[in-house]
């Protein structure tokens, strides 16, 4: 009975640990959020925690990996072999989605003039926009 309420405790706090970088938002709220630029970047982070940073996180390769899980795998494994903890992990996760993410709103920016106008209004650039979403939207517990 003990073995099986540590492994719930234990299942319940490594849980825990995953929803804290899981807490993606849309924070409408602001007014320099832009709502198509939020959802895009949730459903972006939901899809990477889902395929690329779990896997790695767990250890637990697919059978069939993705490339942001290869990526993210070789980098850690270059920085600190395999022992790399959450914490690197997510400092890695960061680096990687947000050139995604970087990517992915260049282009939706590009092919639609109503955001690129809201973006144009709130942010001088791309720069100035990416540091304005990248603490909002980071894996690290203290972004």
């Amino acid at each position: 009975m003990r073995i099986i309420l540590l492994v719930f405790i234990a299942l319940l706090l490594s849980c825990s640990s995953v929803e804290k970088r899981q807490a993606v938002r849309a924070d409408h709220e602001s007014d320099m959020n832009i709502p198509a630029v939020d959802d895009l970047i949730v459903t972006m982070k939901k899809e990477y925690i889902e395929r690329c940073y779990m896997p790695v996180m767990k250890r637990i390769p697919s059978n069939a990996p993705r490339p942001c899980e290869t990526q993210l795998f070789q980098m850690l494994e270059r920085r600190y072999s395999m022992n790399y903890t959450q914490e690197h992990v997510d400092m890695a996760a960061d680096e990687l989605f947000f050139r995604d993410v970087e990517v992915r709103l260049k282009q939706k920016i590009k092919d639609e003039p109503g955001l690129r106008r809201a973006v144009g209004r709130r942010f001088k650039n791309i720069d100035e926009m990416m540091d304005y979403y990248k603490p909002r939207y980071t894996f690290r517990k203290n972004g």
